[in-house]
């Protein structure tokens, strides 16, 4: 399953966050064509009424550089929430992050300084 780097802000790292939701996808197949017909008995038998059925139909695109054939797919996913050790390693990489956003704010504000202070020192003279 993939995941998605997403955008971190500050209030994803309060501990007193409820855990998120996670997404596992636990059955994929592919089709070869468009707008194929699917049918029940090529799905898992331990389908939930939480489960969510993805279905992705592409009618293909033939370039000299970039083709692909027409396809049909079907991606059931399963809702649920994350464990203990998952959420406390989202946690922790938000943390590390924002620590590693806040060291480059303050390498670029020295920079600047640097650059702009001769500029202020020949203003008063």
């Amino acid at each position: 399953m993939k995941k998605y780097q997403r955008f971190i802000f500050e209030d994803q790292v309060d501990m007193s966050k409820p855990k998120k939701m996670v997404y596992d996808t636990i059955f994929t197949k592919n089709y070869g064509g468009e707008n194929r017909d699917i049918l029940f008995g090529d799905l898992p038998t331990d389908l939930q009424p939480t489960d969510i059925l993805v279905y992705h139909s592409d009618s293909g695109h033939y370039s000299e550089n970039n083709s692909w054939d027409p396809f049909t797919e079907v991606i059931i996913r399963r809702p649920r929430l994350e464990t203990d050790e998952e959420y406390e390693e989202r946690i922790e990489r938000s943390r590390l992050f924002l620590e590693n956003l806040k060291e480059r704010r303050r390498e670029n504000y020295l920079k600047l300084k640097q650059e702009f202070e001769p500029l202020d020192e020949k203003n008063e003279k």
